[in-house]
């Protein structure tokens, strides 16, 4: 049977509390060494550990916090590993975690986006008898109702979190995914921080241009006889051995077998080899901190594994390392290559290449454990694809230009990335739970909402939605995280107690208590999920 049309109610309220000291920017002072985004978690504990006055972060690929302060990205993972629990910023001050509650399955967040809120005509099943119709929508929370809910929450430990000289921002919008109507608003336009809910916007806008199928190619060519260039094509799932799995990658290894049987057929043994990673013409955004290199790899349209090593380590030149690691396997198929490889312009004789999975596959895995160096990847392709340089500005420009032709950019949104690492990325409560309704309610843009992990149950939501209030939201909820030292944001959708659903958008800037910034978004989630209002 089909599942139910999308329906949800949007609120948008932004609190402002009493600055601490003198005002200052809503997103919160930078500080020495800023947080990145949500620590990437799948189905994985959370390690909140002894805290120490100063956010800990992830270890790159693992659970664990390190005391120091530190970026930590937004689950960026290379799987199969896990990377880490929800950002370290937000655990600093996270008082010991009641036992978890059982858990449930996500409930009907997956409905037929295509006939927005308009009763689904009942179909033929196997035996000839018509299916039964689905339910009516749920009724409409009355606005002041819900804004009561929600206003209600106490905000003393946020407050209490604000640094000397600066300001609290609390923001959030409720959408009815039916209609479009604003349930509840405060700030809802207010430019805040939105950390890793920047790759909401960025995907949303590639799967908008591009219909899903498209693969992207890793080839080698042949400039002269004996020559050899990989180019990259710039696909980020580029694994370096073939391996099993969904969606099944490309692998250097695959590629090398290919290469060797074309070359011995050519009477050839010996070549040198070259390769070509231009296709990308940034690597590094200028607004990102050198610290954040254990959260995001350095762009690249060539590399495999992400660029990582065996030990999950990041590397500085992940093409020359993936042209490394090709001409081992090269010489594993018998072919010797002379001398090291070297940067050399791809052209000549295609003599072998590989597919990615398609671009849904790709921004699924991207969505699925927030992936920052993913999504960048991604946000290239989009620029490409556009006509926009291949640049992070490039990309900002790309996404705004998608959005903006949906109607879902707002006036003084500004973007510097498209992952989300970068604090100088503002946009608007209420930007946010607009893109999560056109989600819900447009089949192209289906990998999105089905990305979105579940509260208490998947990805960066598993060890959330734990205390009295918030636990009603559990197995209901489906949202987005993002985090950052001072940022914490959370944009999807919910179920209400009437069985109306809605979208919603939280975003807080300014205080240092992450885990507080966490428990009020959440909270605000669940006080939407159990309104019969």
């Amino acid at each position: 049977m089909k599942r139910s049309v999308w329906m949800a109610a949007s609120a948008a309220v932004a609190l402002s509390v009493v600055p601490v000291g003198a005002a200052a920017a809503d997103s919160g002072p930078a500080d020495p060494a800023p947080a990145a985004q949500d620590a990437q978690q799948v189905n994985s504990p959370a390690n909140p550990g002894p805290e120490a006055p100063a956010p800990a972060v992830p270890d790159p690929g693992s659970d664990k916090t390190n005391p120091a302060p530190a970026p930590t990205g937004d689950g960026d993972k290379a799987a199969p590993q896990a990377s880490g629990a929800n950002n370290a910023a937000a655990q600093q001050n996270k008082p010991a975690t009641p036992a978890e509650q059982p858990q449930v399955g996500s409930q009907g967040s997956q409905g037929n986006q295509g006939n927005q809120g308009a009763a689904e005509q009942p179909q033929e099943n196997q035996g000839g008898a018509p299916a039964a119709p689905e339910a009516a929508p749920g009724k409409l929370p009355g606005r002041a109702a819900l804004e009561q809910r929600l206003k209600s929450q106490d905000v003393a430990a946020l407050t209490k979190g604000v640094q000397e000289g600066s300001s609290l921002s609390l923001a959030y919008q409720v959408l009815d995914i039916e209609t479009g109507d604003v349930l509840a608003a405060s700030n809802a336009d207010q430019l805040l921080v939105p950390a890793s809910n920047t790759k909401l916007l960025t995907v949303t806008a590639l799967l908008s241009v591009f219909d899903g199928t498209e693969t992207f190619d890793t080839t080698v060519v042949s400039p002269a006889p004996g020559q050899l260039v990989l180019v990259g094509g710039g696909d980020p799932l580029l694994a370096s051995a073939a391996s099993g799995g969904h969606p099944k990658r490309a692998s250097l290894e695959e590629l090398a077998a290919k290469t060797a049987e074309k070359l011995k057929s050519q009477g050839l043994s010996k070549v040198t080899l070259g390769y070509d990673a231009s296709l990308f013409q940034e690597s590094w955004a200028t607004t990102w901190l050198s610290g954040y290199r254990d959260q995001v790899t350095p762009i690249s349209a060539l590399w495999a594994d992400e660029g990582r090593d065996a030990k999950q380590v990041r590397s500085t030149d992940p093409a020359g390392d993936a042209a490394r690691i090709f001409a081992t396997q090269l010489a594993a198929q018998g072919i010797t290559v002379e001398g090291s490889p070297a940067t050399a312009k791809g052209s000549g004789e295609e003599i072998a290449k590989v597919s990615s999975p398609g671009v849904h596959a790709i921004a699924a895995a991207a969505l699925e454990t927030s992936n920052n160096s993913y999504t960048e990847v991604l946000g290239m392709q989009l620029a490409r694809k556009l006509g926009q340089p291949t640049t992070f500005a490039g990309t900002a420009a790309a996404v705004q230009q998608e959005l903006t032709r949906l109607g879902l950019w707002h006036e003084g949104a500004v973007l510097y990335d498209g992952s989300g690492l970068t604090r100088e990325n503002h946009v608007t409560a209420s930007m946010l739970a607009g893109v999560v309704r056109y989600v819900m309610i447009t089949p192209r843009a289906s990998v999105v909402q089905e990305g979105f992990p579940v509260a208490g149950v998947s990805g960066s939501l598993t060890n959330r939605f734990d205390d009295e209030i918030s636990t009603a939201g559990r197995g209901i909820v489906r949202a987005k995280t993002g985090t950052l030292s001072l940022v914490s944001t959370l944009a999807g959708t919910t179920v209400t107690a009437d069985g109306r659903e809605v979208a919603f958008a939280f975003m807080t800037n300014g205080s240092t208590d992450g885990w507080a910034a966490q428990v009020w978004s959440d909270r605000g989630a669940a006080l939407i999920t159990g309104c019969g209002c």
